[in-house]
């Protein structure tokens, strides 16, 4: 049976899998609980790993360690760093990058651990492709994909969300895709990053949070799930 490990930053953002297919058995290990799904011919473990590039990248290496899944994914909701992108709509992370790291985006390698520099860090190309194909065939939502950049801040300000695109070319942002994602790299486990845009980064955050951040908590779960199950 395929081992697949989903990670979320905070609960609503795993309420479809967790509605639509409860879980059988949960385990906790340390601060976190581990879901188990027995899906079709899938067993999926899903994990709400917190806030932030520390409690991610601790949750994930946990995950991967404990349970060895056979591929992992992320989902959730982001902030848009391009005005064409709008809440409720979809973005998959093609590149990440940790935009709050010395020299972001001028290291040789990721594998170039000692410098105080990050490097950019590509999604599995086998899975980015299926689920991109996928979620253009399926989706009622517009499909984005590009750079996703995070940092251990929350992007409510319009100069910082200019300046963060502009630097980096990146289309959204969070506080965990990065760090979930050179966790992956790093123990050589097919990954990809999946959320939905709740706002736009900007002075109008909350305001756009309320109208959104539910919706693009089910929006991508959904879509995730829909793509693990196709």
């Amino acid at each position: 049976m395929k081992r697949i490990g989903i990670i979320a930053a905070w609960q609503p953002e795993l309420n479809y899998l967790h509605e639509e297919y409860p879980s059988r058995k949960v385990r906790k290990i340390a601060a976190w609980e581990f879901h188990y799904h027995s899906i079709n011919n899938l067993e999926i473990i899903s994990v709400i790993s917190g806030v932030g590039k520390t409690n991610c990248s601790s949750c994930t290496q946990l995950l991967i360690s404990e349970f060895r899944p056979d591929e992992i994914y992320m989902t959730g909701i982001c902030g848009s760093l391009s005005d064409s992108i709008k809440g409720g709509e979809i973005v998959i992370a093609r590149q990440m990058l940790q935009h709050d790291v010395t020299n972001a985006g001028k290291g040789d390698d990721v594998w170039d651990l000692y410098t105080g520099r990050t490097s950019i860090i590509d999604g599995d190309n086998s899975i980015f492709s299926d689920f991109l194909n996928f979620a253009i065939n399926t989706s009622e939502h517009k499909i984005n994909n590009g750079m996703f950049i995070s940092g251990d801040q929350r992007i409510r300000e319009d100069v910082l969300r200019s300046s963060l695109s502009s630097t980096h070319n990146a289309i959204a942002v969070d506080q965990e895709i990065a760090s979930f994602s050179y966790v992956s790299y790093v123990n050589k486990i097919p990954f990809l990053c999946v959320k939905s845009v709740s706002d736009q980064a900007d002075n109008k955050t909350i305001e756009d949070q309320k109208r959104f951040k539910l919706l693009a908590c089910e929006n991508s779960c959904k879509l995730l799930i829909e793509f693990l199950l196709r």
